[in-house]
């Protein structure tokens, strides 16, 4: 069973990240917001979370248009991964289609009463845990 599992889903300017220290439930953690743009920002306040979780797997949404295409953030998202095996080279890193995953998250958050005015702060977290409960169900762990 794979426990202590980050989830991650990279946007231009924040980050959302969820994580499952069970293997089983995932819990939305707060969003890293960064410069614009600032990868190497993201990844310096990212790695606090990393170590003090004592994370062994990262789950990263792959950016695509429905079609399956790579769309413009694929190649960022691509490079994030890159930077993160090189910082992180003993935690496994998986990718993960995000197609929908806000979608889903705004979905979820209006249901708990959450208007979509007040989604902003907490969005990209909410389509991490979507990301993150995908992977743990294509596990069989969920």
């Amino acid at each position: 069973m794979k426990v202590n599992i980050l989830s991650l889903d990279l946007g231009k300017g924040s980050l959302g990240i969820a994580i499952s220290r069970s293997g089983v439930l995932a819990s939305p953690l707060p969003n890293i917001r960064f410069h614009m743009g600032d990868y190497d920002e993201a990844l310096k306040l990212l790695k606090e979370a990393i170590k003090f979780e004592k994370v062994e797997h990262i789950i990263i949404g792959l950016p695509l248009y429905p079609s399956g295409d790579p769309c413009e953030m694929t190649p960022i998202v691509e490079m994030f991964i890159e930077k993160l095996r090189i910082v992180f080279p003993n935690v496994d890193i998986v990718k993960v289609d995000e197609r929908n995953s806000t979608v889903e998250a705004s979905e979820m958050l209006h249901l708990n009463n959450k208007k979509s005015k007040k989604q902003r702060a907490v969005i990209d977290s909410a389509a991490a845990m979507i990301i993150l409960e995908r992977y743990l169900k294509q596990i069989g762990q969920y």
